[in-house]
């Protein structure tokens, strides 16, 4: 449970996803922001500010890397977390040098891991870990 509250932009065009998500992060203490695209999801960055952003890679409209892009241009120490449905850990390492702080994989077998990686981004830990291959 975070130490104070804190605002989760969650952003994903898989609306069961969007929905489960959002509810797992307010059972844990979180103020959640849901965006179900990446344009909406910049826009909504701008009006609220959210602590950190978990942004899907692949939607329409705008995807992950734009977001990515976006969002670090207004906000540079503003943490993002990147999910993605692709297998196995190509393209992380791009992520990462673009400013994603790292990078899970869909399915999310246990919500708790995505909890675990906001505290460590929020506290200002590192994510090396999560970059390294296999």
């Amino acid at each position: 449970m975070p130490e104070q509250v804190r605002t989760v932009l969650i952003i994903d065009d898989d609306p069961s996803f969007l929905l489960t998500l959002g509810a797992y992060l307010e059972d844990s203490g979180y103020i959640v922001i849901q965006a179900n695209d990446g344009q909406e999801g910049v826009e909504l960055f701008a009006r609220h500010h959210p602590d950190i952003v978990v942004t899907d890679l692949r939607m329409p409209r705008l995807d992950g890397v734009g977001v990515l892009r976006e969002i670090k241009a207004q906000s540079p120490e503003t943490p993002l977390i990147v999910f993605t449905g692709t297998n196995g850990y190509q393209g992380t390492d791009q992520l990462h040098q673009q400013g994603a702080w790292c990078c899970l994989f869909k399915p999310l077998d246990d919500p708790r891991h995505l909890v675990f990686a906001i505290e460590m981004a929020l506290a200002g830990e590192t994510a090396d870990s999560f970059f390294k291959p296999l």
